[in-house]
């Protein structure tokens, strides 16, 4: 008997087979121009000590559509909002934080906490992504983890 793990599928219906193009989401591109000027606003916010507002903004403009470089600029300006609520506050406000984001926002949060710890300064701070995902599971559920893998819209 054949190993049934190692069966091609794609070969039974090559006409369902999906292109690389046909999985790219339908969203406008994202320059990054426009992600300097939100890192701009988002660490003014940060210096005027409104850290939920600098969050929202942030993760309301994720560049889904857009270069390697610029995603990579807006997930260290992410981590630097994470770290900075992180130092400015106590480890159990974390969970009121995530509390005041929407369900986009919570999914978008989970999408950055798993790409930088794949980075070599989320590494570093393991602790502090950790201790995010922890408070944002705990308030959330696993919803936004389901979500995150099965989503086509990367960061």
């Amino acid at each position: 008997m054949e190993d049934w793990r190692r069966i091609d599928i794609d070969a039974y219906e090559p006409e369902n087979h999906l292109s690389k193009e046909e999985l790219i989401p339908d969203l406008p591109s994202t320059s990054q121009e426009e992600i300097v000027t939100i890192s701009k606003q988002v660490r003014s916010a940060l210096s005027s000590g409104q850290f939920i507002e600098a969050l929202q903004l942030a993760l309301d403009h994720a560049p889904y559509i857009a270069d390697e470089k610029t995603k990579t600029l807006h997930s260290e300006t992410i981590f630097e909002i994470l770290c900075s609520i992180k130092n400015n506050h106590n480890l159990n406000d974390l969970s009121s934080f995530v509390k005041k984001l929407d369900s986009s926002q919570q999914d978008t949060l989970v999408k950055y906490l798993y790409k930088t710890m794949d980075t070599s300064y989320g590494q570093k701070q393991g602790a502090l992504l950790l201790s995010w995902f922890e408070k944002t599971v705990e308030v959330t559920g696993l919803g936004p983890i389901v979500r995150f893998m099965s989503d086509r819209r990367t960061v």
